[in-house]
């Protein structure tokens, strides 16, 4: 029986439903805009219900990478909400017999890089710039490069401050456009056997999908075939058998180098100590070695652990051969450091009557496994700080104030290392994070460093202070990335603009010392806190942007993949009259020209010109350092930061997305980099192979 018609004003279900709501199969009130449309800032839209059949379920949903590809079948990519298509995306439970096969055709040769114009005014287009600064008068980059012994022809950049955004309070919706959320959810093969989760904002995530692209372009390749692309490297390092431990402390220059190297290379990251009362620690525990509290010396190894992993010093001084004597010895004494500590006094083991000893134990445990390439050791560790620092309160502000002065800078900082060392985690992962901003006290990532309670023991605001709190900003903007951008389907560029317009607050409140351009100096006491914070600035931007390269890639190749791959001339027919029209290569290239000067203004491309511009100046950043002999080899920040980078440069190489004069000069010091960091860590040994088949392509 048919059932009666109900009166509108009756109905408890909408007649029909927004486009948006069938395509998420979510519930919609028919209003203008919907309800759910409203709460998540979409475009609110009513179709003919045949338009939105013909589109398919999200699932089924699929965008062809290339027209035609060289194996003749082209690689596809499910929006997210479904697996990936290429059998490259899931683990296999064993590695097949691809080990060891090799390109059989020469590589193609990288397309063409138009040069940038030196001294270009700068581009604003809706509010967003993509120029590396914001033109505060200071000296042009290109003096600066010449300082260092850079080839500024080599290396284009405009006159300003910082890589990134403008902000703009609003964007105009009819420019207002939507890329979709490429998924790449990896299950990766540690050494154990197991399999570990890898998410999308993860730059592992991005590099597969680089691959499939890559594959789908040019055919199969050392680079697309790695045959470890479905294992995650983590590193195993054991004690000699019938090791003892000792307990014994070093001697005391010994002592004071690693300790220095500490503070040294952890500064705008990390700071979990007071450091007038480590310095007294520190003397007391030489003068009366017997009356020390193990708790202390749990924290003291710890620290000489990770100041002999991370320890970089100017070659040829009494530090710089100490510190190689130490790593020569064929005990490794970065592990002894570290196995002494948990057998003084484990925090492991005191989980349940945990203070705050053992979450600083558990911080530095947590920075010496990223040092040593244990990625899910070192997330698993910081999960258990994090815990405990909620049971201590240091995540509410109004807790400090039975503290003493001293207590509260010394909580405060040390919440504050937890969070970036989440946010970190997380991006580099692609793992939820552990810290819910609305669970903690706004004013932790507001303050500035010019408070009294966070300069307590300091004559003049410390840099590793003042890094920090830098850090804390832009860690809280890569936790609303995280959050808005990389759990959602779609991306619209008018979310991105609200998120752009909080990184370009961020450069206004940078305290002049550490600013960018006091990195290119050999003498700045502040290099490794000025390359952190800035580093940290510029990955907020590159995950910001990195949606809109990868689709604008992606519909880049899926539009001329096809007459690439054949390298032959295109044939069309005419529905008027019949007749076929002959395109020529140079008629291509000019057809592509165009369709590129036409893309430049819209807001997504001048996203993905932003993602190609953070990557540039991340590379010019680790590279002065590098210049200046005070880059650290096994720093897993830099590396990371630097990798995530360079992918970014290879792939802009590949493809030409944003056409940038600085691609050569940042390949090329990216593999001499990469190449140095090499030399002692395993993990930079692994990304250089991987950076060196891409460039090989």
């Amino acid at each position: 029986m048919t059932r009666p018609k109900v009166a509108p004003d009756k109905r408890q279900r909408t007649a029909q439903a927004c486009d948006s709501c069938k395509r998420r199969k979510q519930k919609c009130n028919g209003a203008t805009p919907c309800n759910t449309c409203e709460r998540r800032s979409l475009s609110c839209q009513y179709g003919s219900s045949e338009h939105v059949e013909d589109e398919g379920p999200p699932e089924k949903r699929r965008l062809s990478l290339v027209a035609g590809s060289a194996m003749g079948s082209p690689a596809t990519i499910r929006p997210p909400g479904g697996a990936l298509s290429s059998p490259q995306c899931s683990p296999r439970m064993s590695m097949p017999s691809d080990h060891g096969r090799e390109m059989t055709h020469p590589p193609p040769a990288w397309p063409h890089e138009p040069s940038a114009t030196p001294g270009a005014p700068t581009t604003t287009i809706s509010g967003l710039r993509t120029d590396l600064t914001s033109g505060l008068g200071l000296p042009s980059i290109e003096s600066a490069m010449r300082a260092t012994g850079c080839d500024p022809t080599n290396y284009r950049l405009s006159n300003k401050d910082h890589p990134g955004l403008t902000s703009q309070s609003s964007m105009d919706t009819e420019n207002d456009e939507e890329a979709i959320m490429y998924t790449s959810t990896r299950m990766l093969e540690d050494p154990s056997g197991r399999l570990v989760y890898v998410g999308d904002s993860a730059t592992l995530s991005f590099l597969q999908l680089m691959r499939m692209i890559v594959e789908s372009v040019s055919g199969p390749s050392r680079f697309t075939l790695d045959p470890r692309r479905h294992r995650i490297l983590e590193n195993t390092l054991r004690l000699p058998q019938g090791f003892r431990h000792t307990h014994l402390l070093p001697d005391r220059t010994t002592a004071d180098v690693l300790v220095s190297s500490f503070f040294t290379n952890t500064q705008g990251l990390l700071e979990v100590f007071d450091r007038t009362a480590f310095s007294s620690g520190l003397d007391a525990s030489y003068r009366d070695p017997l009356n020390v509290d193990p708790q202390w010396l749990c924290l003291l190894n710890l620290v000489f652990a990770v100041g002999l992993v991370l320890a970089c010093f100017p070659v040829g001084t009494d530090e710089a051969r100490l510190i190689e004597r130490l790593r020569n010895d064929p005990l490794d004494r970065a592990e002894m450091f570290y196995h002494n500590a948990k057998t003084l006094s484990d925090p492991l083991t005191a989980f349940e009557d945990a203070g705050i000893w053992s979450i600083q134990a558990l911080l530095l445990m947590t920075v010496y496994m990223l040092a040593i390439s244990k990625r899910n050791t070192a997330f698993a560790l910081l999960g258990m700080a994090i815990r405990s620092a909620f049971a201590l309160g240091l995540h509410r502000e109004e807790t400090l104030v039975i503290y003493i002065p001293a207590e509260r800078t010394l909580r405060r900082h040390l919440w504050g290392s937890l969070f970036v060392f989440d946010r970190f985690l997380s991006a580099s992962m692609g793992r939820p994070v552990a810290i819910s901003e609305d669970d903690c006290s706004e004013s932790f990532y507001l303050d500035t460093a010019g408070n009294d309670s966070s300069n307590k023991g300091y004559n003049v605001p410390h840099p590793g202070v003042l890094g920090l709190e830098a850090s804390i900003r832009s860690s809280h903007i890569i936790g609303l990335v995280l959050k808005r951008i990389y759990q959602k389907r779609k991306v619209s560029t008018r979310l991105a603009q609200e998120m752009a317009d909080l990184c370009a607050v961020w450069p206004k409140q940078l305290p002049a010392n550490l600013h960018w351009r006091q990195a290119l100096s050999s003498e700045s006491e502040n290099c490794i806190a000025t390359l952190h914070v800035n580093l940290v600035y510029c990955h907020s931007i590159i995950l910001l942007t990195r949606p809109f390269f990868l689709f604008l890639l992606s519909s880049r190749l899926n539009k001329s993949g096809g007459a690439n791959a054949n390298n032959t001339k295109t044939t069309t027919a005419s529905d008027e009259n019949n007749t076929a029209t002959t395109t020529t290569p140079s008629q291509q290239q000019q057809q592509q020209r165009a369709e590129t000067e036409e893309g430049k203004s819209r807001p997504m491309a001048k996203f993905a010109e932003a993602c190609v511009t953070a990557s540039v100046h991340t590379i010019f950043l680790v590279q002065n350092a590098y210049g200046a002999g005070q880059l650290p080899q096994r720093n897993p920040f830099v590396i990371y930061y630097f990798f995530a980078a360079a992918l970014i440069v290879l792939s802009n190489a590949f493809s030409n997305v944003s056409p940038n004069g600085n691609m050569a000069w940042c390949i090329e010091h990216a593999i001499i980099v990469m190449s140095y960091c090499a030399r002692t860590d395993p993990q930079a040994e692994r990304l250089l192979y991987i950076l060196t088949t891409f460039r090989d392509v």
